[in-house]
């Protein structure tokens, strides 16, 4: 459902994007940590 949403959803993509730079992981990784869960439903929510 994050890779289908992270494809689709702009705003949710540039917030995974720029989370991956600065922790410096890759997308794949990024989609399984807490925060960027959190950031997936505030997301999903609006």
């Amino acid at each position: 459902m994050m890779q289908n949403e992270y494809r689709y959803n702009r705003r949710f993509r540039e917030y995974v994007d720029n989370y991956c730079k600065k922790h410096g992981c890759t997308v794949e990784e990024a989609l399984t940590h807490e925060l960027v869960r959190q950031a997936y439903q505030y997301y999903t929510e609006t």
